[in-house]
């Protein structure tokens, strides 16, 4: 708390100049002073008697570099009043609450049951505390081990129904085989037959002039004897003739077992994105 302290000089009558004549921060302070401060300032130093009871309850120490505040005394009395009246509320109350002494009747330790009872209950505890613990044991391993063969079942179905889409994978890529060479045999049948119908006149043509009825033996057609080179000719032309004929019939298989290959590729790509997709 702040001490009243007083400015002890000459020249503190009546006739004392006011400190906003000669002090800036003063005449700025006053100057920043609301309107209703004014008024209210105006009237306390109208009115004797409320200025005395305000130098009287508060004063105000200028210096050249702060201003002291002097308490005022009444209402610091009337706080510590309050605080001492609250301190001994307080203490009223302590008294009132107070914890009683707690009254108990005396009575034998160890209840009814003798030394000789209470050991071998003890001992029976024991006894049974250690089958509790063997049983809890054996319940844990018994529990982890349901745990571990319920993983093991659960990861057999996984692989077992891996295993299953696997064979039907399967069985749909050997019946879309079968169904693809079944289709290119009853193809390659039709074209046989179409070929052998019509290559028969030609051949039965071709027989008759090769085969004598008297003889089963292979002879070549009958040339002028006169001109020997154009018989090794004709012999060469049909050995040629021949080698085409083989050689074409080689260029068509080839290209129908490519075409067949390509079929069966393309059709083996569809049955497996159709899987897939299942």
């Amino acid at each position: 708390m702040y001490t009243r302290s007083r400015v002890v000089g000459s020249g503190l009558g009546a006739n004392q100049p006011s400190r906003s004549s000669w002090d800036p921060s003063a005449r700025r302070q006053e100057l920043g002073q609301l309107p209703g401060q004014r008024q209210g300032m105006e009237a306390a130093s109208k009115d004797p008697s409320r200025e005395s009871l305000g130098n009287r309850e508060q004063r105000l120490v200028h210096t050249d570099t702060y201003t002291l505040i002097a308490p005022n005394e009444s209402r610091r009395s009337q706080i510590q009043r309050i605080a001492k009246k609250e301190l001994e509320d307080l203490e009223k109350w302590k008294e009132q609450n107070r914890a009683k002494p707690i009254n108990l009747m005396p009575r034998r330790l160890g209840g009814s049951q003798s030394e000789a009872e209470v050991r071998q209950k003890q001992q029976h505890q024991l006894m049974q505390s250690k089958y509790q613990k063997k049983l809890k044991r054996e319940e844990s391993v018994r529990i982890k081990k349901e745990a571990e063969e319920a993983e093991i079942q659960k990861m057999k179905a996984i692989q077992r129904e891996k295993s299953n889409k696997l064979e039907e994978k399967k069985r749909l890529e050997e019946n879309l085989r079968r169904e693809t060479f079944r289709d290119h045999q009853q193809y390659k049948t039709a074209e046989f037959l179409s070929q052998l119908q019509t290559e028969l006149p030609n051949r039965s043509t071709y027989e008759s002039t090769l085969y004598e009825p008297q003889s089963s033996t292979w002879k070549l057609p009958v040339l002028p004897r006169h001109n020997s080179c154009a018989r090794s000719k004709a012999y060469k032309d049909l050995l040629k003739e021949e080698e085409n004929r083989k050689l074409q019939k080689m260029k068509e298989e080839q290209h129908r077992k490519e075409l067949y290959s390509f079929s069966f590729k393309s059709l083996v790509q569809f049955a497996l994105v159709f899987v897939d997709g299942v």
